[in-house]
């Protein structure tokens, strides 16, 4: 018996029923404290009630934004990956957030159609360029008048795909999925990107943007994203 069958063993005899794209597999869900974390070299922001370790088998490999359902809760999937020992895989292992029924599922970046790079979490200030109007000769204002609106963002922990070159990113959208549609802040352009790394180490970059312009598309108007 090889490894990776003794495994699967395992999860079928102490794990927990969950589906998985619409497949049923037996996997070992525990909450995700710094121990267990460490030597994945996760963030630290993972360490909380609300982050679980994922432990399955190699027959459904799991991605960033995927689903899985359980009796007790349902997760969205914020990093995954396939253990591999002497070129063999034994197991699928991912960071597990508890998923609200409003939450947004995934944040990407996107350029030219194509998605270049993952991110954790963001923070959006929307910017109106307004100013009063007064009548002539009185001192307090009688109304307000609108003015150009823009939107800076602060990305956490954005993951490039495909090799992407962040520092050479213009134009590009950053979207946030949810299950009702997609917010999308388009016309993006970067003010500054912060990179942590180290020998060993999982690199880590934050992306602080500004954006033209903000739609909100429902369910079935994404174009399929």
């Amino acid at each position: 018996m090889t490894q990776r069958e003794t495994l699967e063993r395992l999860f079928r005899k102490y794990g927990e029923k969950v589906t998985v794209h619409d497949c049923e597999v037996s996997a070992i869900l525990r909450p995700l404290q710094y121990k267990s974390g460490a030597s994945l070299n996760l963030p630290t922001e993972y360490y909380d009630n609300l982050h679980y370790l994922y432990t399955g088998p190699t027959g459904e490999k799991l991605c960033t934004g995927d689903e899985i359902y359980s009796g007790a809760r349902n997760y969205v999937v914020k990093r995954a990956d396939t253990a591999l020992v002497a070129g063999e895989e034994l197991y699928v292992w991912a960071v597990l957030k508890v998923l609200a029924a409003d939450a947004d599922r995934e944040v990407y970046l996107e350029a030219d159609g194509e998605r270049v790079a993952v991110a954790d979490s963001y923070t959006v200030k929307c910017v109106q360029q307004s100013r009063t109007v007064s009548a002539w000769g009185e001192q307090d204002a009688v109304s307000t008048a609108p003015g150009r609106i823009s939107y800076e963002l602060t990305v956490q922990n954005v993951r490039s795909q495909s090799g992407t070159d962040l520092c050479a990113l213009s134009g590009f959208s950053l979207i946030a999925a949810g299950s009702a549609g997609r917010v999308v802040y388009s016309g993006c352009r970067w003010k500054n990107i912060t990179a942590e790394g180290g020998a060993g180490n999982t690199p880590r970059q934050s992306m602080e943007l500004v954006a033209a312009a903000r739609t909100q598309e429902k369910e079935g108007e994404s174009g399929g994203q």
